[in-house]
């Protein structure tokens, strides 16, 4: 069993015993002086010799004088004594004093010390080395401190593994998760395509053929999209970073929208034309993500509507559908990573749109009442067409 006693202990222990020998000492010295002071009078034998005399002869007074004399000796060796125990007793004080600070100096040494390696041990810590360890040695709280510090430092780089572990699953989680969500965009007009070519084929041949140039056209257009897309993922690991390119809205608003228009109730306006600078690519993910969350979020046969219109400086394209619509407490949430209401959803579709408007230096906003539907418009800098000169 370990009785070494604690820092306080061993504190309490070495000031007691300081002073009780220092107490010793001073009652010794003490005692002494007194025992040579009682000796000098004893010596004296003042009151034996001052009896004898009668004062009536001049040895009388002669005896006298010398008595008086030797008294007057013997007062001055009591009144040396006690001076020297005066300044005995200062000096020891004195040499007491400058021991106990030595002492309490070593002793605020010996624990800051220690605690210096601490302080530099939970530095290393906040840089992000975990591994730090403290030699367990020292006084008893001391000892007990580093071996604290050892076991949180030993958890904290099982913790960071653990991190680490969790944060590559995650990562890969939500890349796999954007990144279905993502294929699934252009699956759907691929497979719009093919089907309405099936029927064709089934029901009517000659027009399966006016169709299939225009469907394969479509499913051509949608496979370069996948390959754009499995680029893009290719480099996720890097920042995105938008290749911007000048070009008409409209254009790639119809392109887009074409293999819905046979199956969905879409009514695109298009007000004058202009060109936005923008990066085609993350235009057709903002668009196919917003025109798929209106097409889920509406009743068959229900209208969706693609705005284009102009404000002074800014190209106006704003989705409207006619769908169950957003509450009050969701609104602010639907850019939030992996929250949606679908039971299908991944909930990173619109964090992805108002990700790539925003590195493409747009806004997005969205408007919606329940059971009425819902708008989602994105505002962007226009570029003045000078063929027309808008």
């Amino acid at each position: 069993m370990n009785l070494r006693p604690g820092l306080r202990s061993s504190v309490v222990i070495l000031f007691l015993a300081l002073y009780l020998t220092s107490l010793f000492i001073l009652n010794a010295f003490f005692i002494n002086k007194q025992i040579q002071s009682n000796q000098a009078f004893k010596n004296l034998k003042f009151d034996q010799a001052l009896s004898s005399l009668t004062f009536k002869t001049q040895e009388d007074s002669i005896l006298a004088r010398q008595l008086m004399h030797k008294f007057g000796e013997t007062m001055a060796v009591t009144e040396m004594l006690q001076h020297e125990a005066r300044i005995y007793s200062a000096t020891y004080l004195l040499v007491l004093m400058v021991i106990s600070i030595i002492i309490f100096v070593f002793i605020l040494y010996y624990i800051t010390r220690p605690l210096k390696e601490l302080q530099n041990a939970t530095a290393n810590i906040s840089h992000g080395d975990f591994s730090v360890q403290l030699p367990e040695t020292g006084i008893k709280e001391i000892r007990e401190l580093k071996a604290s510090f050892n076991r949180m430092s030993r958890e904290l780089v099982l913790v960071q593994n653990k991190l680490l572990t969790a944060e590559k699953e995650t990562i890969w989680k939500e890349l796999s998760r954007i990144l279905a969500h993502e294929i699934k965009n252009p699956l759907t007009p691929i497979q719009l395509s093919v089907q309405r070519l099936e029927e064709k084929f089934s029901q009517d041949f000659n027009n399966f053929r006016k169709i299939f140039p225009e469907a394969v056209n479509i499913m051509n257009q949608e496979i370069l999209n996948l390959q754009t897309l499995a680029q893009s993922f290719s480099n996720f690991a890097k920042d995105i970073e938008p290749q911007f390119a000048i070009f008409d809205p409209r254009n790639d608003i119809t392109r887009i929208v074409e293999p819905y228009h046979h199956k969905y109730n879409i009514k695109i306006i298009f007000a004058t034309d202009c060109l936005i600078r923008f990066d085609p690519t993350h235009f057709y993910q903002i668009l196919t993500n917003i025109l798929q969350n209106a097409i889920d979020a509406s009743s068959p046969g229900g209208k969706i509507a693609i705005i284009t219109s102009m404000e002074e400086h800014s190209f106006v394209l704003s989705i409207t559908d006619e769908g169950k619509g957003i509450a009050d407490a969701d609104l602010p949430r639907i850019f939030e990573p992996y929250f949606t209401k679908k039971k299908k959803g991944t909930g990173l579709g619109l964090a992805l749109v108002q990700k790539l408007v925003a590195i493409n230096n747009a806004t997005i906003a969205v408007e919606s009442k329940l059971e009425e539907g819902s708008t989602f418009i994105i505002r962007t800098k226009r570029l003045y067409n000078e063929n027309t000169g808008n």
